[in-house]
C-alpha cells in the first residue's frame, strides 16, 4: 500500500553516512534552545493571565498541557542525538555496542515523534479554543458547529499521524533492526513525514480560514481589524516551514539530524503563534482583566475615583442620632445598633452649627455639637411640654438609671 502512495525512487535511496556525536552538538544545542523558548513563552502566557484575571481559561490549560509533550520530546531528541539510528550507511558499523545504541535510539524516534505531533496538535487545540471563546461573543450556531469540526478532525488527524508512525514498517521489530539493513520503509519514517505535513498544512489553513471572515464582518476599525487578521495569519509560517521540510528532508535522505532541525524550528514557531494573540493583547492592555484593588498611593487610581462620590456611612457621621446618644455616655441597645451598616451619600454641609447645654442632676454639662442637614435648631420652643419631655428623657434617663 505504501508504494501506490509515495515515489519508489525516493525508498530507492541509499541510507546517509554516519554522523560523529560532536557533528550532531549544533543541533542538540539548537533543540535545547527551541525548546526553552518555547517554555518561556508559554510561561509568559500564563504568567501575564494569572496576573490579569487570577484564573486560567481553558485555552490557557491546553497550553500548559502542552508542555509534558515538549519536554518528553526533547529528552527523547537528547538521546537519539548522541546514540543515533538504524538510518545509517552500516558498512563499517561491527562494533556490538554502538549497534546498541542505534537500536536504542531507533526505538524513541518512534516515541519522539508522536511527542512531536502531540505538542503540535495540542498547541492548534489551544488556538481552537480561543476561537472557541472568542465566538461566544459573535454567537452564532454555524460558527460553533463549524468549531466542533475542527476539533474532530485534529482529533483524526492526529490519529492518522500515529497510525502512519507505526504501521508502515512490517514486521514491526523492524524499526529499531540495524543488521541486516531493515530496508528504507523501517528506517526513513517518510510516512510519517508526509502524512503529518499534509495534515499540518490542512489544519493550518482551517485555523487561519475560520476566524479572518468573523473579524472582516466585525465593526471593529479598520487598524485593529487589519492588525487581528495579521496575527490569525502567523499560522502561514508554519506552512512554509511544514513545505520546506518534506523535500529538505527527503533531500537528505532522511538523516535524522535534519529532522530534529526543521521539528525544532517547527515547534518555536507553533508556540509563537499559538500564543501571540494572548500575548499581543497583554502587551496592549486589552481582554479579559480583574477588577482594580485600591492601592496606597496610586495616582492612576486616584484619579480614576476622582470623578465618582465616595459613599460615607450614615452611622459614623459626626452628629448623627448615634453620635448624640453616645456623646452623652449612653449606649444604645444592642437590637438598635447596626451591625454592617450601609452606606450612603455625605449630606450636604451647612455651616451653621447648634451649641446647646443641658443640664442634669449630676450638676455637670456636656457640649453637644452636631451638624443638620436641613436647619439650624434653635432648642425647645417655649411652652412646648411634649418637646421638653422627650428631650429630658433622652437625655438625662441613662443618669436616672445608674449610667
Amino acid at each position: 500500500m505504501p508504494a501506490l502512495v509515495f515515489p519508489r525512487a525516493i525508498y530507492n535511496e541509499p541510507p546517509p553516512a554516519p554522523r560523529t556525536r560532536l557533528e550532531n552538538h549544533p543541533t542538540l544545542l539548537f533543540s535545547w534552545w527551541c525548546t526553552c523558548f518555547s517554555f518561556v513563552i508559554i510561561l509568559f502566557r500564563l504568567a501575564g493571565r494569572f496576573v490579569r484575571t487570577e484564573r486560567f481559561f481553558r485555552e490557557d490549560k491546553v497550553m500548559a498541557l502542552s508542555i509534558i509533550p515538549l519536554f518528553v520530546r526533547m529528552g527523547l531528541v537528547h538521546v537519539i542525538l548522541i546514540y543515533g539510528t538504524n538510518n545509517v550507511d552500516i558498512t563499517n558499523l561491527t562494533n556490538p555496542h554502538y549497534i546498541w545504541m542505534r537500536e536504542v535510539g531507533s526505538k524513541l524516534v518512534l516515541c519522539s515523534r508522536i511527542a512531536y505531533a502531540a505538542f503540535i496538535w495540542t498547541a492548534k487545540l489551544g488556538i481552537c479554543e480561543f476561537l472557541a471563546r472568542m465566538v461566544e461573543t459573535y454567537w452564532r450556531r454555524e460558527y460553533e458547529i463549524i468549531l466542533r469540526y475542527i476539533r474532530y478532525f485534529l482529533a483524526a488527524t492526529f490519529i492518522a499521524i500515529v497510525i502512519a508512525t507505526l504501521g508502515e514498517c512490517q514486521p514491526f521489530n523492524h524499526y529499531w533492526q540495524v543488521i541486516p539493513d531493515p530496508g528504507p520503509k523501517c528506517r526513513t519514517g517518510y510516512a510519517q513525514l508526509i502524512t503529518m505535513g499534509v495534515c499540518d498544512i490542512i489544519t493550518d489553513i482551517l485555523l487561519i480560514c475560520f476566524p479572518i471572515p468573523m473579524v472582516l464582518k466585525s465593526a471593529i476599525p479598520f487598524k485593529r481589524k487589519f492588525r487581528l487578521v495579521l496575527l490569525f495569519s502567523m499560522s502561514i509560517i508554519l506552512i512554509v516551514i511544514t513545505g520546506v521540510r518534506i523535500p529538505e528532508v527527503i533531500k537528505h535522505r532522511g538523516r535524522q539530524q535534519y529532522r530534529t532541525v526543521f521539528a525544532s524550528g517547527e515547534i518555536l514557531g507553533a508556540a509563537s503563534v499559538s500564543n501571540a494573540i494572548v500575548l499581543g493583547s497583554f502587551l496592549r492592555d486589552r481582554g479579559v482583566k480583574k477588577n482594580k484593588r485600591y492601592k496606597f498611593g496610586s495616582v492612576s487610581d486616584s484619579i480614576e475615583r476622582a470623578s465618582q462620590r465616595r459613599p460615607t456611612v450614615t452611622s459614623q457621621q459626626w452628629g448623627s442620632d448615634e453620635d448624640l446618644i453616645r456623646g452623652v455616655g449612653w449606649r444604645l441597645p444592642r437590637g438598635l445598633e447596626a451591625k454592617t451598616p450601609e452606606p450612603r451619600p455625605a449630606p450636604q454641609f451647612v455651616s451653621s452649627q447648634l451649641s446647646a447645654a443641658v443640664s442634669n442632676q449630676h450638676n455637670s454639662s456636656t457640649g453637644l455639637r452636631f451638624l443638620s442637614s436641613q436647619t439650624r435648631f434653635q432648642g425647645p420652643p417655649a411652652g412646648s411640654r411634649r418637646f421638653k419631655g422627650s428631650w429630658k428623657t433622652l437625655v438625662t434617663a441613662p443618669f436616672s438609671n445608674g449610667g
